[in-house]
């Protein structure tokens, strides 16, 4: 059973791979494609946010849950990554077409398994999801498309981003529960009228972050471990000897 999964795995891997390099329209809807993450996720947020009914303070209060949720799911995800054995991606494993114009794929020295994009972004979808089913599907919609376009590129087997997309899912339904909507986004959410610049200030803060899977959070939180533990070049170019 273990072998046919493999088996699957890869053989969906070189399905969508082939097409890699194939056309540059579809390389580069597939390399830049991300790049409309965070307008997408900004302007979601927005017409949640601010949209004035009788459900105001529920949406405002599920969308903190799910920023808490996001990172909670990369916590989770990163745990596992470190539990399991550590996998080359694909282009260095087993071997990748390349896009037809230069490109590197900008990674950090993580295992392939489980993708954290894949984990933020279906967390995210998630979040929406539980606010707004429109909202919802329009981000699993580019979610599925970037976890597509990781596997297009060889970043990652398509195993990768299922097991990504669970956890983010998973992890986005099992923290929003009413206890923790009252406990945490409800004394958050109590500072807004009296703090509303310093609200606003620090919110904006974390979903720019949360768009992008924290980034600057996590590039200066790699630098900190590489104060202590070496940097693995083997590991970052893909080399499994």
């Amino acid at each position: 059973m273990k072998d046919y999964l493999l088996g699957l795995d890869l053989s969906i891997y070189r399905a969508l791979n082939d097409f890699c390099g194939w056309n540059a329209v579809l390389d580069r809807l597939a390399v830049h494609g991300s790049s409309i993450g965070g307008a997408l996720f900004m302007g979601i947020i927005g017409a949640l946010w601010f949209s004035p009914d009788k459900e105001a303070t529920h949406r405002r209060q599920t969308i903190i849950i799910m920023l808490l949720a996001v990172a909670l799911s990369l916590i989770l995800n990163r745990a596992l990554s470190t539990m399991m054995p550590f996998r080359y991606r694909p282009m260095y494993s087993v071997g990748a077409h390349a896009p037809s114009f230069e490109w590197h794929a900008d990674q950090e020295n993580w295992s392939s398994f489980p993708s954290d994009n894949a984990t933020y972004l279906f967390a995210i979808a998630a979040g929406f999801w539980l606010i707004s089913r429109w909202a919802g599907l329009l981000f699993a919609a580019f979610a599925t498309y970037i976890a597509a376009s990781r596997v297009f590129l060889g970043i990652h087997f398509p195993s990768d981003v299922l097991v990504g997309a669970i956890i983010g899912i998973a992890t986005s339904i099992a923290v929003n529960r009413e206890v923790v909507r009252q406990v945490v986004a409800g004394r958050l959410l109590a500072l807004e009228p009296r703090y509303r610049a310093r609200f606003y200030c620090l919110l904006f803060i974390a979903l720019a972050e949360v768009s992008g899977g924290f980034p600057t959070t996590r590039h200066i939180g790699v630098a900190i471990v590489h104060l202590f533990v070496p940097y693995d070049a083997t590991r970052a170019h893909g080399n499994p000897s």
